[in-house]
């Protein structure tokens, strides 16, 4: 019976001993706990102190001496350890010292499994609060570990990967953090607490060789034209790729802010055009969606249309406004463009003369793709974008939305470091087991 409540508190060292009654109920810290009493004790065969052996009882047990270890919850209280530890005397340097266990560190109340399931915790989306509370430790003992457990994670800064992926994110108001991963394993190679020109160059430069940096050869970004200026003298052979992503985003809202212009022209006191008004605002995605991918044939019963398909829905919502009509259309081309990765047609789309009608949203993003022009042509080339990085991202600001936010960058950086180190190695351990069971 005591070596099964050794099993369910964990505790393997045989050198502690349980008596049987030795369970009870408690107060401390203002709360009811669980105290278990243990003993432990062994023949030390040497100081500690001086490194003298025991030799003709040389070393003599000297007493107990006290500890309260915090264990994970049993049940629904708190649960204590009531170590009694052995003292030793050692006669030939006449100094004393205390017997040890593999349960708990030297010098430390809070045993090892509490520790190690709050590195498991921590690993999940969950606040310090509540991961404090679940593990009976304070706020501050949880970040330390975490802390802790980030140093055993050190970044390595000898070489690069060949292919980068950067973006940024927001942290704390007014503040934006700078990351960047590997584009082909999706690993956190590191986090800045800043993205200025300044914090990422001196970083890059101070971390890695300049041979290092040579030998990358693609660097994934967004729209963002600070990048480019650093990433060409950082990295001179590497090749800027502008997300795809990015870039449908960017005419895509284009196209809906042209739809809101034209359609709010419509909101007058006629009842045609209020009629033609919520039509337009009503459908708005079958106006943003490729028409290769409209229904023809499909017949479905549309809210202000009546039995309809989508593609007769866009004509007729067209037929409303001709300026409108003009800029679906260059909205189509250069949407085909992007999702096909043809470049000639997209490259002809952008440099063809562009009708008065045409909008000043979808101007400035015509102009701001002119801009990007050579790295939209090693988007549709190189088979990287930035859906490893914007992942991570949401992640990110899931994990600091359920803790309230960080007012340090660095007890940020640790928990988003240990929650993805984590996560990878849950991912290979599990490709591990499928590989056996496959062949198997």
């Amino acid at each position: 019976m005591l070596n099964d409540i050794k099993i369910l508190l964990d505790i393997q060292d045989e050198n502690i001993f349980i008596d049987k009654n030795s369970t009870h109920y408690g107060e401390r810290n203002g709360k009811k706990s669980k105290f278990i009493d243990a003993v432990l004790t062994y023949e030390a065969t040497h100081c500690e102190k001086c490194g003298a052996k025991n030799v003709n009882q040389s070393i003599t047990k000297n007493g107990t001496q006290t500890s309260v270890i915090t264990l994970p919850i049993m049940g629904i209280y708190p649960t204590y350890l009531n170590l009694k530890k052995q003292r030793f005397l050692c006669h030939v340097c006449t100094k004393t010292f205390m017997a040890k266990t593999d349960i708990v560190k030297k010098h430390c109340f809070i045993s090892n499994s509490v520790k190690t399931q709050i590195v498991v915790k921590a690993s999940e989306a969950q606040s310090i609060k509540n991961i404090s509370k679940d593990c009976s430790v304070s706020d501050a003992t949880v970040q330390r570990v975490i802390n802790d457990t980030k140093k055993q994670i050190k970044p390595y800064y000898q070489t690069l990967p060949k292919h980068l992926s950067f973006d940024e994110f927001k942290y704390a108001k007014g503040r934006m953090a700078f990351s960047y991963i590997d584009a082909n394993s999706g690993d956190i190679l590191d986090i800045l607490p800043a993205r200025d020109n300044f914090t990422v160059k001196n970083h890059f430069i101070s971390r890695y060789s300049l041979s290092s940096m040579r030998k990358v050869k693609t660097v994934t970004i967004d729209m963002n034209a600070g990048y480019v200026s650093f990433i060409k003298e950082l990295f001179p052979n590497a090749k800027i790729i502008i997300d795809r992503f990015h870039l449908v985003q960017l005419i895509t809202r284009s196209m809906n802010k042209t739809r809101i212009q034209i359609m709010n022209q419509l909101r007058t006191s006629n009842h045609e055009d209020m009629k033609k008004y919520r039509r337009m605002k009503r459908y708005w995605k079958l106006l943003l969606k490729n028409e290769t991918e409209l229904s023809q044939t499909s017949y479905s019963y549309f809210r202000l249309f009546g039995q309809r398909t989508e593609a007769s829905i866009v004509d007729e919502i067209l037929s409303y406004s001709d300026e409108f009509k003009n800029n679906y259309k260059v909205y189509q081309k250069l949407l085909r463009a992007l999702k096909e990765r043809d470049y000639d047609t997209l490259k002809y789309a952008l440099h063809s003369d562009l009708s008065k009608d045409i909008s000043s949203y979808i101007r400035t993003s015509i102009h701001t793709l002119k801009k990007h022009l050579p790295y939209i042509a090693n988007s549709f080339k190189y088979p990287y974008n930035n859906g490893r990085m914007e992942g991570i991202i949401n992640k990110i600001k899931v994990l600091n939305r359920v803790s309230y936010g960080y007012r340090i960058f660095n007890h940020y950086k640790n928990r988003i470091i240990l929650h993805f180190s984590f996560r990878s190695a849950k991912q290979t351990s599990q490709s591990k087991n499928e590989s056996r069971t496959s062949v198997a």
